[in-house]
């Protein structure tokens, strides 16, 4: 059984290893059966896959005779093996944690004899949120220590609200831009993207607060009560992120971001 940490639990252990060599391919377009839509329908969609893997050894052997060897995994095969395995019209539909298990078996398959010491894979639908750039689904996993950590997320939901300090600011809703993720999000919640957003949109289209930080610090609140109320919930974390694109005439945005546990009594 794999022990569930957070994502930076997971990352320091990564930094702490002596492992540093990584291979990745970033933004493989594939279509899945797997996942919902906008509406919550399970329903075939496209999908940006994205694979890390953390080599048990240095790849030395490779780099001195430049060749494709037993010390690398080439990219090109690995990319092929993900494709390949998601053409197959009759799969059946996939839950989206079981689409990023699926990604990782289809990584394994490949590596072969080259030691691998972790994996992270990287799921995104890109009609996954309804005002947004996307929601998606991190796995990461260490090989020896069983470690796992797993985050649900939503990318760059732009959501029109009144807030700010300034007098302009209270007359008109203005375009905040809202990413979200969920630390040590449980399998049952991963296909929960879309419903997630649409209460976040609701809750901060018709508020109106002065300051970013007190709208996060409410939004927090909102989501404990009324979202993640599950029994699974309760190991995981929040972390909000607010920019107001239009706030700094010479910047792209300005931002706030907080990190919450949803059970309060966590460290």
């Amino acid at each position: 059984m794999a022990k569930l940490v957070r994502q930076s639990q997971w990352d320091a252990q990564v930094a702490q290893s002596i492992h540093h060599d990584k291979i990745l391919v970033q933004n493989l377009e594939v279509v899945v059966n797997a996942g919902k839509d906008v509406w919550g329908r399970p329903k075939k969609q496209r999908a940006l896959v994205s694979v890390t893997l953390i080599l048990g050894k240095q790849f030395t052997s490779a780099s001195s005779t430049d060749s494709v060897d037993d010390s690398t995994v080439h990219y090109g095969t690995l990319s092929k093996a993900i494709q390949a395995h998601f053409q197959d019209d009759k799969l059946a539909w996939l839950s989206t944690a079981a689409l990023s298990d699926t990604v990782l078996q289809c990584v394994r398959g490949v590596t072969g004899s080259t030691a691998i010491y972790a994996i992270e894979t990287n799921v995104c639908y890109l009609k996954g949120s309804m005002f947004g750039d996307g929601a998606g689904h991190i796995t990461s996993t260490i090989g020896d220590s069983n470690v796992r950590s797993n985050v649900l997320y939503l990318r760059n939901v732009r959501i029109p609200c009144i807030i700010g300090v300034n007098s302009n600011e209270r007359l008109q809703k203005q375009p905040v831009v809202l990413n979200v993720w969920v630390d040590k999000v449980s399998d049952a919640r991963a296909d929960d993207y879309a419903a997630l957003e649409a209460l976040l949109f609701n809750l901060i289209s018709e508020s109106s607060y002065q300051t970013i930080e007190s709208l996060l610090a409410w939004l927090i609140e909102e989501l404990k009560q009324k979202f993640f109320t599950r029994e699974e919930d309760q190991d995981a974390w929040i972390r909000l992120r607010i920019e107001k694109p239009l706030a700094v005439p010479f910047a792209d945005a300005p931002a706030v971001e907080i990190t919450r546990p949803v059970r309060s009594s966590q460290d």
